[in-house]
């Protein structure tokens, strides 16, 4: 969702340059209530930026799409993270345009798994979002809604084999494309449910790593918090079986998904 929200905490650093491959002005923001940071560019780069966001040694790296407000999220837990916004010079090299540390305090942490981000972009208006609001109108419980937003998807989406053997490094989901046309790869299918999910108030993460039903190929599925716990759901695997008429547990071993990034 691109949007500027109240900041309890405002860390404003703007930076006007311009030389023969770049002209900017960059404003970096920090919402400590929601776990986010807002990147906005107000004027069009012709180079590359990227967002680093770092804590404890752990690197998050984001490419900037476009000018609007980029929302990225803190979610490696309270403490002190290093944002850092990097203009590509020529190749791979890169050179620091700003970099502030902010300390975040949350008191619940998955709130942090509530908001709309450039992996998981949604808004209210959009017909994934008001579909996901009808499915569980009248709903009591978030494990009610998961199962009722999990059926939906793993009856009516299919995986994309052409898509899968295109898709390009940089890719993002476009959730409200892939809602209409029912047809993506792994990360697809896990930005859908996940913006779903957000969107009625579960928190939802994004993971990618390897997993066991994958044999080794990178992948991409949710977690879940429900019952105090994070559950793992693979929507893109399970789809294939539901779609068969083969029963199969929504929530899968943990030991059979390894996590490389969560988002």
């Amino acid at each position: 969702m691109k949007k500027i929200i109240s900041m309890s905490v405002i860390l404003m650093l703007i930076v006007a340059m311009t030389t023969t491959a770049f002209a900017a002005t960059q404003s970096v923001s920090a919402d400590l209530e929601q776990g986010v940071v807002n990147v906005q560019m107000t004027e069009q780069s012709t180079s590359k930026i990227l967002v680093l966001v770092e804590k404890d040694g752990v690197r998050y790296t984001y490419p900037i799409v476009d000018q609007d407000v980029n929302q990225f999220p803190l979610q490696m837990g309270n403490g002190d993270y290093s944002v850092r916004l990097m203009q590509n010079t020529e190749g791979n090299k890169y050179r620091e345009l700003n970099k502030t540390t902010v300390h975040l305090n949350i008191k619940d942490s998955n709130q942090v798994f509530l908001n709309s981000i450039q992996d998981i972009e949604w808004q209210n208006d959009q017909q994934a979002i008001i579909k996901a609001k009808s499915l569980t109108q009248g709903l009591n419980t978030d494990e009610q809604k998961v199962k009722a937003i999990y059926a939906y998807i793993t009856k009516n989406f299919k995986y994309d084999y052409s898509k899968a053997k295109t898709v390009t490094s940089g890719y993002f989901p476009n959730v409200e494309k892939i809602y209409t046309s029912k047809t993506g790869i792994c990360y697809d299918y896990s930005a859908v449910f996940a913006a779903m999910l957000r969107s009625v108030g579960v928190p939802t993460k994004l993971v990618k790593g390897y997993s066991t039903p994958t044999k080794g190929v990178y992948h991409a599925w949710n977690e879940v918090f429900i019952g105090d716990k994070w559950k793992v759901i693979d929507t893109t695997t399970d789809s294939a079986y539901v779609q068969a008429g083969k029963t199969i547990a929504m929530y899968k071993l943990v030991a059979d998904y390894k996590a490389e990034k969560i988002y």
